[in-house]
């Protein structure tokens, strides 16, 4: 297996990375798969993002192209993946037969989650797979296939999104998240790397959430094993980080991380960058600044917007929005919802039509012939 730095995002195949930073992680780097490995009847054709639990990948299967997660080669990472592809089976919308069939003909509604697929060819117990590779056990998740850019690729080619794109983007990952907070769980791991952005055929931005991240609430925290190398520290609550064995969170924590993203869409810029330092040195920025991030866009100061991005990312948990539903309405209340996406309409509807319309003129053709024998008759 190749080699990947999270830090530096260098690649080697021999295991050894080397990087001109002193404090470079780079020995530490996880563990990938490359362009034409199997995994099991799946075949590797590209590294997509490298994240802090698992690796995604875009991979083939017979004729179909889809996404692959791979946890790393760690008791939490592979339970993490294990809890999160748990939660998205049963999110996943399976109505029955009949109305299948009927919704099969539809255009279909562009989803704000992975789908998840079977880890294997046929029906399996499990919505994940366990396979040995190597003389190593992998626990993977398949999802279906989805076009766009991460955002935060995005954000290097444009720093500065338009407000009202940025705005509904929050909105929809707000929605993405709505199971999770209405269940009084936490994500914890928010960062643009964990969201794709695709253009639809208007010029809108539509987010995809890639990850589920903790899915812990309450005292659920302890069930996680070593959660502080999980998380990135330049988007999480400071309340945690000043306290790293702390074993209960609060929704608010999320609504911190989603206005975190808000704010580097609308600042051009990341409120702590986190490339160039240290988890630690990171840490130390975040706990320290006790203060609001002021959002220095002029148009934003009459709606109240800037307002709102302050509140989101408080440092005083007590001041933020509940959770990112409250963060998601008052953005809403500003700009309304996200237009709605005109999607194209599903070919075998016109087949559908077109074979009911032949048909219809088959039984009025039949009808018609044996009236006029009838008439004939007579």
């Amino acid at each position: 297996m190749d080699r990947f730095c999270e830090r530096c995002e260098r690649i080697t195949q021999d295991g050894n990375l080397w990087c001109e930073r002193t404090d470079c992680p780079a020995e530490q780097g996880y563990g990938v798969l490359k362009y034409g490995d199997h995994l099991g009847d799946l075949k590797v054709t590209k590294l997509l993002r490298v994240w802090r639990t698992a690796a995604l990948y875009e991979a083939v299967r017979g004729d179909e192209t889809v996404l692959l997660k791979v946890a790393h080669r760690s008791d939490d990472c592979e339970e993490r993946l294990k809890r999160e592809t748990t939660v998205l089976e049963t999110l996943a919308d399976k109505p029955w037969f009949p109305f299948s069939l009927i919704k099969s003909f539809l255009p279909s509604s562009r989803p704000l989650l992975p789908v998840p697929l079977s880890p294997y060819p046929v029906s399996s117990k499990r919505p994940y797979g366990e396979l040995t590779f190597r003389g190593e056990t992998k626990f993977f998740s398949i999802f279906r296939h989805a076009q766009g850019k991460f955002l935060s690729d995005l954000l290097l080619e444009n720093p500065q999104l338009w407000h009202y794109q940025a705005a509904w983007i929050v909105i929809a990952l707000a929605e993405a998240l709505r199971p999770i907070a209405s269940s009084n769980r936490c994500h914890l791991c928010l960062t643009p790397d964990m969201i794709l952005i695709d253009t639809d055929k208007e010029g809108y931005l539509r987010p995809l959430l890639l990850d589920l991240g903790l899915i812990v609430g309450g005292n659920e925290m302890e069930s996680v094993y070593d959660w502080t190398k999980i998380w990135e520290p330049a988007y999480t609550a400071p309340e945690l980080l000043l306290s790293p064995r702390t074993k209960t969170a609060a929704p608010t924590a999320d609504v911190y991380s989603l206005g975190m993203i808000l704010y580097e869409m609308l600042a051009g810029k990341p409120a702590f960058e986190s490339k160039t330092q240290r988890d630690d040195q990171i840490r130390e920025v975040v706990t320290q600044h006790r203060s609001t991030r002021p959002l220095e866009r002029p148009e934003l100061e009459h709606p109240g917007v800037a307002k709102i991005v302050e509140r989101a990312i408080n440092p005083n948990p007590a001041s933020r929005f509940s959770n990112v539903i409250e963060l998601a309405n008052t953005l809403i209340a500003v700009y309304s919802k996200p237009p709605t996406e005109k999607r194209a309409v599903p070919g075998r509807l016109y087949l559908l039509i077109g074979t009911l319309a032949l048909i219809s003129l088959i039984v009025l053709a039949m009808a018609a012939y044996i009236l006029i024998r009838l008439l004939l008759i007579r």
